[in-house]
């Protein structure tokens, strides 16, 4: 049987700490204007935004990886190819999923765009202190944000999810990844800085419009937010070096 499991590289492997990934789906219907996934799997950006599907034999794949793993140091990253809870996802799939890596004594870490939709499964994720959920952060305004992410949850929706998840006990991230607009970034950062434990911060990539940014004032921007309000954050790397 085809692993699920696996170990991202690069820029995704510093958001899983060189720890496992999986994704669930095929396709998201986000239509992000930004999404790179179709570019790193070599798909149409029509077709993969057309539809989400879930990946062949999933969940089995996943309780036998889990079984062959044994309990890991980190947690395991839901999902980078795809999101857990885009609004066309196939229901039930996510929250399967959790309870198998849950029960194999292991932990998980959710990145999501998909908002309040996320807090049904809150009552899993709050048995572990050691599971997290993040939401990307990419725009203020919520023009912008149907401009460049029509079928995403709105800003405000997912700084909302991150707070329920806050009271609940929940550890909570945030992505600030794309930077399309710096003064929008630094926005929604101090939008989210009381219900978000741990900031992790890029830039923008596969645009040549991200040359026309001053990066090394966005970095020190970032920072300085960061270091006034006291928060754990992250300088991914190719942001980091303009510093």
């Amino acid at each position: 049987m085809r692993k699920i499991l696996y170990t991202p590289s690069g820029r995704a492997g510093e958001y899983a700490n060189k720890g496992y990934a999986a994704n669930l789906f095929k396709g998201c219907t986000h239509g992000c204007k930004y999404c790179y996934v179709p570019i790193f799997t070599h798909q149409d950006r029509e077709t993969f935004h057309s539809s989400v599907t879930t990946a062949p034999d999933v969940l089995e794949r996943l309780r036998a990886d889990m079984d062959r793993v044994g309990v890991l140091q980190e947690p395991i990253f839901l999902c980078f190819t795809c999101d857990p809870y885009c609004i066309d996802a196939p229901e039930g799939i996510t929250r399967r999923a959790i309870k198998i890596i849950l029960e194999s004594g292991n932990r998980v870490n959710i990145l999501t765009k998909g908002g309040m939709r996320a807090c049904k499964d809150f009552d899993l994720l709050s048995r572990d202190p050691g599971n997290k959920i993040g939401a990307t952060l990419t725009f203020f305004h919520r023009d912008e944000s149907l401009n460049w992410e029509p079928k995403a949850s709105w800003p405000s929706d997912r700084i909302s999810m991150l707070s329920h998840a806050s009271v609940k006990g929940i550890e909570t991230w945030a992505s600030i990844e794309p930077v399309i607009f710096p003064s929008h970034s630094l926005l929604i950062m101090k939008a989210a800085i009381e219900c978000v434990d741990e900031f992790k911060i890029g830039k923008w990539n596969h645009d040549r419009r991200a040359n026309e940014i001053d990066w090394k004032r966005f970095a020190n921007d970032a920072v300085e937010l960061m270091e006034k309000h006291g928060k754990k954050y992250m300088l991914k790397a190719e942001l980091r070096r303009y510093l």
